[in-house]
């Protein structure tokens, strides 16, 4: 298993361990964890933490696409925490294209501020 769930308090936020590469089953999982959330709470918030993610399957992809449409209001805010630089211009470019969730990224030395942040 790529992504792995990190325990977190409070029930709202949903929080992942991103390591290596991503496929459908991953996905399946993750948002059927989701979904159970989704009935107790009104809005989630994710908690992110990227390693060495090296891709996804184009079957991931595609749930995760119809999955994130679908959901698309659900999600309050995400906040990313990864070294690579690159993540840092996807949360600035969704938070430009999705206006109902928000996004930012975080260092891995930024841990302790990413997780008071997305708690507030």
């Amino acid at each position: 298993m790529t992504v792995q769930l990190i325990p977190h308090k409070p029930d709202d936020i949903i929080g992942l361990d991103i390591d290596g590469w991503i496929d459908a089953e991953d996905i399946d999982r993750i948002a059927e964890i989701i979904e159970k959330r989704l009935k107790q709470e009104d809005k989630l918030k994710i908690y992110a933490e990227v390693k060495n993610w090296s891709g996804m399957s184009l079957g991931a992809f595609i749930k995760d696409l119809r999955f994130s449409l679908q959901h698309l209001n659900d999600f309050e805010k995400e906040a990313i925490v990864s070294d690579r630089k690159w993540l840092e211009g996807l949360a600035a470019l969704s938070n430009t294209l999705f206006s109902s969730i928000e996004v930012k990224h975080f260092t891995f030395e930024e841990r302790d501020k990413a997780l008071k942040w997305v708690s507030s």
